[in-house]
């Protein structure tokens, strides 16, 4: 199986991730704003980072695919 997320993609992870930690920390309505003001600044998808990030994702992504096709292959099928 091969999964592989174009920045864009990336860039929509990283947004979903960023509301829900300025949700749940229980920062103030100033504070949310300046991290989504962040958020907007600095995840363009046609930047250099959010190019960087998407590899990063799609490394750690494939990483963990193949380490759980190796382990189902070892599980014997009786356990």
């Amino acid at each position: 199986m091969r999964l592989e997320l174009e920045p864009e993609e990336a860039r929509e992870l990283l947004s979903l991730i960023v509301d829900r930690i300025a949700s749940e920390t229980g920062f103030g309505d100033q504070d949310k704003a300046q991290v989504r003001r962040w958020r907007s600044e600095s995840t363009r998808t046609a930047s250099e980072g959010m190019r960087e990030l998407a590899a990063k994702l799609n490394a750690d992504l494939e990483r963990t695919l193949r380490d759980k096709e190796k382990s189902a292959i070892r599980k014997p099928d009786w356990a």
